[in-house]
């Protein structure tokens, strides 16, 4: 009499299929970050925002320092 076989294999396979067909739909639409892949426009686009962000960043900080300070930021 033959043993029954379990089907756990079958379903693993086809839910890898499954996800490496989704990530390799997902996965090349993410724009890389790193200079060697991008035009030079783009880079320096790239740059402007970094550098847009630290300064918010920084003013936004020394707003929390001054709201916080008991003389109210004076006195640097």
């Amino acid at each position: 009499m033959a043993r029954p076989r379990s089907r756990l294999n079958v379903y693993i396979l086809l839910a890898a299929v499954i996800i490496a067909a989704i990530s390799a739909y997902y996965l090349p639409t993410k724009r890389p970050q790193n200079a060697s892949m991008m035009s030079p426009r783009e880079y320096i686009e790239l740059v402007q925002r970094k550098r847009q962000e630290q300064q918010r960043q920084r003013e936004e900080e020394d707003a929390r320092r001054r709201a916080t300070s008991p003389d109210g930021g004076e006195g640097r």
